[in-house]
């Protein structure tokens, strides 16, 4: 199904890296146009905005459009955003491997209890339940434009971000100039 100028614009606009596959952007709009059936030309960029979020960069996005080519290998590169990354791996540097581990057995423990208490009926205090957070210091990441892989950490504490929170492929847009060194 041919995309409208106007869709293809509006994208490139609004993700102008890297560049969204032709392919997969004429699959979407058929997707959207057939089955969420959008009313206006707003409703449907929101719709494909939706599925490209939610989608694999490696599935949505042309290789070699978005980060410099072998931005790992490099010692020193420049990331003139804005540029469209997901996160792949994301970690606390800022605390001990021993501290967040022992924060990931309470979670689990305190889950299982919730979940057993919500089976048997009991209405304990939620407090008593509650999953506790990992400590935040600095969050380290690996992230890819969808066809490289690159590591990234936060300089200032990034608030929507959190371990244990924040899912695995979550969207980020860098706009801003990065200076990136291994």
């Amino acid at each position: 199904m041919e995309v409208p100028l106007e869709v293809i614009s509006w994208l490139r606009r609004k993700y102008p890296k890297p560049k969204v596959d032709p392919e997969w952007l004429s699959q979407c709009f058929e997707y959207v146009v057939t089955e969420l059936n959008p009313s206006s030309m707003d409703e449907t960029n929101r719709h494909v905005q939706t599925q490209l979020l939610a989608s694999d960069l490696r599935d949505s996005m042309l290789p070699g459009t978005g980060a410099p080519s072998n931005i790992a290998e490099l010692d020193n590169a420049f990331l003139a955003g804005p540029v469209l990354v997901q996160i792949l791996a994301i970690t606390d540097i800022g605390h001990s491997a021993f501290s967040l581990q022992t924060t990931r057995q309470t979670r689990i423990d305190k889950a299982d209890l919730a979940g057993l208490a919500e089976a048997e009926g009991d209405s304990e205090e939620e407090d008593a339940n509650s999953i506790p957070k990992y400590p935040r210091g600095m969050l380290r990441f690996e992230l890819s434009d969808g066809s490289q892989t690159f590591p990234a950490i936060e300089y200032r504490r990034i608030k929507d971000l959190e371990l244990g929170v924040t899912p695995l492929g979550y969207k980020v847009i860098l706009s801003f100039n990065l200076a990136l060194s291994s």
